[in-house]
């Protein structure tokens, strides 16, 4: 039972900029109703215009602020003067305003007066300490005060940082730790009050040394950018960029804030924000907030766009220039980034140089800074990871240090190990993480000793399964694994886990095998993305051998085991993440239950390679656009053309769900489907799911699926298809092979040569769905697409 008073069923946003905005869009996305508030300005008409503004931007942010732009509906629009006494009726307000000390503490002078006494109250502040945030305020404002910290954009990004002051209510602290895992689905991280937290410590300590060492040593943004991007772990955006997308203010702002606040920082002048970066921000050159920055987007006369980089000599803008260097070509031939970045490190040219320079100004700085701003080494990591998505936080690249003397050796060019480093040398295990029966374990610098990392509530991993010896079964492919509670997880790790004879064998066998020993089957894994769909290159290079038998009993092989999922006797739930493509979004379509990830992109994108969806995906479609019998019958869904038309308006735009939310409406997910909003939990929240459906199943009342004779409209739609086609050909909105590949499609969606009146069975459907993608294969602009997509990772309009 918890004896926490706080509950959190609405809040008020104070402040509708870009984050204030994106939080309370993040809310709405969550399902939990907002009051965006802000000033009125003068002689206004429409009193509420700035925060209905605030909205509005939203509601246009790319990317996408909102998971459905449907849930602007939970979002009110209000100002200070006319609606602050609302406040009382929220449970939460989150002020978002303007960085000033003295704004911050009218406001709460005002607030202290309407709210609640159990009404949370926090800061979005980016460094402002907390407690010279609360000087002034009454005890029980103090109580229910602290710092939330998000990173933006909002939706994306998964560090929250959590900064309580001496006089938070210590339930408040546990409350709003869970409530941002398990409701706002992010990374909570708890922060000492030291001036701008961890993240930005760390981080903007980071780019200023790179910043200051680019300048100094004649790097040029480009260079910088490649040399530090992902052949180091990192986002493209890097360094400069990254930049350009927080926005050149804000960077000046947090500099100056540390520079300030933190006058004992030994390292304090490299927070001196570089001239040229002060000229940017007098200038306007503020990033992407305001067109240009490091970078600049130009329009071309004939359409598209060219991005330039400035030039930090002459601070004119040129041509991004190729950066080709031996480090950056050695650290590509690796797929681990952790031996990407070993080798970038170990590189004798300039990018080995720079990153070896840059990782051990961060490093030092981390490890000698981590016990005054955080309480572990996790939160530093957790921190640098959540917040600027790096594949690695600060100790974690200590220890593929530690365990690589010589790039040790050679990163840090004679400088001195930190304290704490060679204390974990010393009194721990020679590394800050070891792992123990699977169960990962940080080196505690509070006593010397190891502690498992903390994890949320229940949360279930492959690694500790793994190494529990938990593997029923591994192929190469995919494996089996059990979950307990008689719950097994059907785990694909193929490269971009693309469908192969291995993930079909696999999927028969935890169909067939699976009900002997479990109650119950989750489809989930560990990478990023569910599946990207079949392999590809497979298809091209049987295509291309004509190798026709092959493809054919490929393609019937995932049909059949995707009706195996379907009809399974025990019930089957899907659990995506990340992309689902092609063949990975039939998967989850045939599932009996899906528990997806918010963050999940779903689609048919079959078109784009010149080709149609040959694993059910067109049959599942017009099933949940109402094509089966049943529905039919009642009348339920405006006849056998409706279903049809649906299903290829969503197929032939290639159409991909922006969320987890937006499937829903596409029809890729059902309703009934849940969502989980962060990755930590899937798993654990998705066998929770098959349980519930198993002991249903138990109880009487879950079956499992039958069979549906399906009603469509046959070769009169068709032509109705076509000639929308053939009106898009002749505006040039669609190319020649577009028209060839969506005439096939609509032959598949109306049945072929099928009578309105007489019902198909799936099976028909299916082996439609396999003669129109054999067919388009045999097609050389097919086969071109393919290739394109294979080689470059775009799609080729040919």
């Amino acid at each position: 039972m918890s004896t926490t008073p706080y509950r959190i069923r609405k809040v008020g946003v104070i402040g509708a900029g870009v984050m204030g905005a994106a939080i309370a869009a993040h809310l709405a996305n969550v399902g939990i109703p907002s009051l965006l508030l802000d000033i009125v300005p003068p002689d206004a008409k429409d009193r509420s215009i700035v925060a209905r503004t605030g909205l509005e931007k939203a509601l246009k942010a790319r990317p996408a602020a909102f998971y459905t732009k449907r849930g602007a509906q939970l979002v009110t629009v209000g100002n200070i003067e006319d609606d602050l006494q609302a406040l009382a009726e929220v449970d939460w307000v989150i002020e978002a305003v303007v960085e000033r000390l003295d704004i911050k503490h009218s406001l709460y002078e005002r607030l202290e007066k309407v709210l609640a006494p159990h009404t949370i109250i926090s800061s979005n502040t980016s460094g402002l300490p907390a407690h010279q945030l609360i000087e002034g305020r009454g005890p029980e404002f103090r109580r229910n005060f602290l710092i939330t910290h998000f990173f933006n954009p909002v939706r994306y990004m998964p560090l929250l940082e959590l900064v309580p002051t001496p006089d938070t209510d210590p339930t408040l602290l546990p409350f709003m730790r869970d409530f941002g895992t398990e409701v706002l689905g992010k990374g909570v991280v708890l922060c000492k009050d030291t001036p701008n937290f961890i993240a930005n410590r760390v981080g903007v300590y980071g780019f200023l040394s790179t910043i200051h060492r680019a300048l100094a040593e004649g790097y040029s943004v480009g260079e910088v950018d490649t040399i530090l991007g992902p052949s180091m772990g990192r986002p493209k955006s890097a360094v400069f960029r990254t930049a350009d997308l927080s926005g050149l203010d804000t960077l000046a702002h947090v500099a100056d804030n540390l520079y300030q606040n933190a006058p004992e920082d030994p390292w304090r002048e490299t927070f001196k924000l570089p001239e040229i970066i002060r000229q940017m921000v007098a200038k306007g050159q503020l990033g992407e907030k305001s067109g240009q920055g490091f970078y600049k987007r130009v329009k071309q006369p004939g359409g598209g766009s060219e991005i330039l980089e400035l030039d930090l000599k002459t601070l004119e803008y040129g041509p991004k220039q190729k950066v080709r260097l031996a480090s950056i070509g050695a650290a590509r031939n690796y797929d681990d980034p952790a031996q990407r970045v070993l080798a970038m490190l170990n590189g004798d040219d300039k990018g080995g140089q720079l990153a070896r320079e840059t990782t051990a100004d961060s490093l030092i700085y981390a490890a000698t800074l981590a016990a005054e701003i955080a309480d572990s080494v996790v939160a530093v990591d957790e921190a640098m990871r959540w917040g600027f998505n790096f594949d690695f936080g600060s100790f974690e690249v200590w220890d593929l240090l530690l365990k690589n003397p010589q790039v040790l050796e050679k990163t840090l060019e004679g400088r001195e190990l930190p304290e704490l480093v060679q204390r974990v040398r010393e009194k721990g295990q020679g590394t800050f993480y070891v792992e123990t029966n699977g169960v990962r374990q940080y080196f505690d610098f509070k006593d010397d000793t190891y502690k498992p990392v903390p994890v949320p509530a229940g949360s279930i991993t492959f690694t500790a399964l793994k190494a529990s010896n938990k593997v029923v079964r591994d192929n190469g492919s995919a494996a089996l694994i059990d979950l307990g509670d008689g719950v097994a997880c059907l785990e694909f790790h193929t490269k971009m886990n693309s469908i192969d004879e291995g993930i079909i064998e696999m999927i028969r066998y935890a169909v067939e095998e699976g009900p002997k020993q479990f109650r119950a089957l989750v489809v989930a894994n560990d990478a990023p993305d569910f599946s990207a769909g079949a392999n590809l290159f497979l298809v091209l290079m049987g295509a291309r051998q004509g190798e026709w038998d092959m493809i054919n009993s490929a393609i019937n092989g995932l049909q059949q085991a995707n009706q195996m999922l379907k009809y399974s006797s025990i019930p089957v739930v899907a659990a995506p993440t990340g992309r689902a493509l092609g063949g990975g979004c039939e998967i989850i379509m045939h599932c009996n239950h899906t528990r997806a990830l918010a963050e999940s992109y779903i689609g048919l994108v079959e078109v784009g390679v010149g080709v149609v969806p040959a694993g059910g995906g067109c049959k599942e479609l017009l099933l949940r656009h109402g094509a089966d019998l049943e529905r039919q019958k009642a009348g339920k869904t405006g006849g056998p053309f409706t279903p049809s038309r649906k299903a290829f308006e969503t197929i032939a735009m290639a159409t991909v769900s922006t969320s987890a939310v937006e499937a829903q409406e596409l029809r890729f997910l059902r309703k009934t489907d849940r969502l989980s909003v962060n990755r930590a939990v899937l798993l654990r929240d998705a066998k929770a799911d098959a349980l519930q459906l198993a002991e249903a199943q138990a109880a009487g009342k879950w079956q499992p699926a039958q069979p549906q004779l399906m009603i469509l409209p046959g070769s009169g739609a068709r032509l109705v298809l076509e000639q929308q086609v053939d009106n898009l050909l002749l505006t040039g909105k669609v190319s020649e092979h577009d028209a060839v590949v969506a005439r096939h499609l609509a032959r598949v969606l109306t049945g072929g040569n099928c009578s309105p009146l007489t019902p198909l069975t799936e099976q028909q459907v299916l082996d439609l769905e396999r003669e129109a993608f054999l067919s388009l294969c045999g097609m050389e602009k097919t086969q071109e697409r393919m290739q394109a997509i294979l080689m470059t990772g775009k799609p080729l309009r040919n």
